[in-house]
């Protein structure tokens, strides 16, 4: 996943489209050209990005009545990000779709075959009865015949009931190691969204340094009005993890021996003079596993072993999973996942 724009540290949030007819597959388009443009993208690449969104949404209303919802979002200097999501019947055959083999000229094959041919990046997560999300990262001056990017660790989806979102999250890299956050500003709108800004500031400033951060973060975020917050520093060199957790923002991890809640602790950062009295935990980071955090917009009692192969998929797509399976959709809600290399759990 490319840099940030401008320095910023904060990922950006997704834009969710309901789609259930030709106004919502116009919504996606639009916003999609106005993406392209903001990243500065040529008419070539803008067109492509449309036509692909487009195609996505045109399949929701085809295929997943009563439709489902586009999460978009630019990914900052050069590369889009859309899922297509939805609870239809799922596609039978995900591989004969993909690439264009079907047996009526409007069928989804078509539509997949294009987007994949579009794509940088692309994967479908499809489950007869339960529904399917798709993936595309679409990056400009990507041609088709170039190589495939390795896979990528971690990606998240953050979705507000209003704008700007509360909730937000980023993944910081530096010296082999990755240092992940999710925030969830208290309430909702632009003053929570203040809140979970500074965190992530703070954050940004030493990623290294979970032992002084809840100190300088609570100092920092006293004008604003909260947040929870947890924190992990993923460390492939020692198979280490450690994190802090206070408040609202759920973590677990999840290796070849089964799943493990991640201890959060009570309070919030911002509120008193004296930060929430937290522990910075110590968790196995072995090779194939996966960390999963997200906010309390998804109900807490997700089980990562439901679905045997989710976090085989990009984890974008696994987010979107979680997020469709699990969101309360009354709060701004965040999920975030990351993979650790190696060989599969």
């Amino acid at each position: 996943m490319g840099p940030l724009t401008d320095g910023a540290v904060r990922q950006p949030t997704h834009q969710r489209f309901v789609v259930t007819g030709s106004a919502g597959v116009d919504a996606v388009r639009h916003a999609v050209a106005r993406y392209a443009d903001r990243l500065g993208a040529d008419a070539r690449f803008a067109a492509v990005a449309e036509q692909a969104a487009a195609e996505l949404a045109t399949n929701l209303v085809r295929h997943a009545a009563p439709g489902g919802w586009i999460l978009a979002r630019p990914l900052p200097p050069d590369s889009l990000e859309i899922l297509a999501v939805d609870r239809g019947p799922g596609i039978r055959d995900v591989a004969t779709a993909v690439a264009g083999r079907t047996r009526t000229p409007n069928g989804t094959g078509r539509g997949l075959a294009a987007v994949r041919h579009a794509s940088t990046v692309f994967d479908v997560h499809s489950r007869p009865g339960r529904g399917t999300v798709v993936l595309t990262v679409m990056m400009a001056g990507h041609h088709p015949s170039a190589a495939e990017p390795p896979p990528r660790r971690w990606a998240g989806v953050s979705v507000g009931i209003v704008e700007p979102c509360g909730d937000g999250w980023t993944v910081l890299e530096a010296a082999g190691a990755l240092t992940v956050a999710v925030v969830d500003g208290l309430g909702h709108g632009p003053n929570a969204s203040i809140a979970t800004d500074v965190a992530l500031d703070v954050l940004a400033g030493h990623p290294d340094d979970l032992d002084t951060y809840l100190r300088r973060a609570n100092a920092e975020m006293r004008h604003t009005r909260g947040a929870g917050i947890a924190v992990c520093r993923l460390d492939p060199g020692r198979d280490e993890l450690r994190c802090l957790s206070v408040g609202n923002v759920s973590a677990r991890l999840l290796q070849a021996g089964g799943q493990h809640g991640i201890t959060s602790f009570n309070g919030t950062l911002g509120l008193r003079e004296e930060p929430p009295r937290v522990k910075i935990l110590t968790y196995p980071w072995p090779p194939g596993a996966a960390l999963v955090l997200w906010s309390d917009g998804l109900t807490s009692r997700i089980d990562l072993t439901a679905d045997a192969r989710l976090l085989a998929h990009d984890p974008a797509v696994a987010a979107a999973v979680l997020h469709r399976d699990h969101a309360r959709d009354r709060d701004d809600a965040t999920v975030v996942v990351v993979l650790r290399n190696g060989p599969p759990l």
